[in-house]
């Protein structure tokens, strides 16, 4: 019993300091990834500055905004993909829970189109007709560029193998 004793305080501290440590890598993991999301954010907003050719009155106003109609967009999303998760995780789901969620997720396009055409009439109030018609394009071209960017990383990385 005595020689128990001092192999479980040992076996319990080394728990708790990798468990620590665990708990410091996710804390370190999720501060890199909220930059990483912030980053990104930043370069999306400074690509439409630039494309949409906006003053930095019409950006002071049009960010915020666009920021906004973006959050929902996401929320609405969010909600679509814990309900999927949700079915795909549990069990004894019943036809009418099948229905629902496949329902929801098909009309998530038409509700984010709403989000779109509500924060469209406000950006209306901002935006020339011009940079109105470049905003619908920023979107296409963003991602165009991020996927450029992408593969010229990854052409980088298999040239240092």
């Amino acid at each position: 019993m005595k020689k128990l004793i001092p192999f479980l305080i040992l076996a319990l501290s080394f728990v708790s300091a990798f468990s620590a440590s665990a708990n410091d890598n996710k804390d370190e993991r999720t501060k890199a990834r909220q930059e990483k999301w912030e980053q990104f954010r930043q370069e999306k907003n400074a690509f439409y500055v630039k494309t949409m050719e906006l003053t930095d009155e019409q950006a002071s106003q049009f960010i915020p905004l666009f920021e906004e109609m973006e959050k929902k967009k996401f929320e609405a999303n969010r909600e679509v993909r814990h309900e999927a998760r949700a079915i795909i995780n549990g069990s004894n789901i019943t036809d009418e829970q099948y229905k629902a969620a496949a329902d929801r997720a098909a009309s998530l396009h038409a509700r984010e189109a709403d989000i779109e055409k509500e924060y469209y009439a406000r950006f209306c109030n901002i935006l020339t007709p011009r940079q109105q018609f470049l905003y619908h394009r920023c979107e296409a071209e963003f991602q165009k560029q991020m996927i450029h960017q992408r593969h010229k990383k990854d052409k980088q990385r298999e040239s240092c193998k």
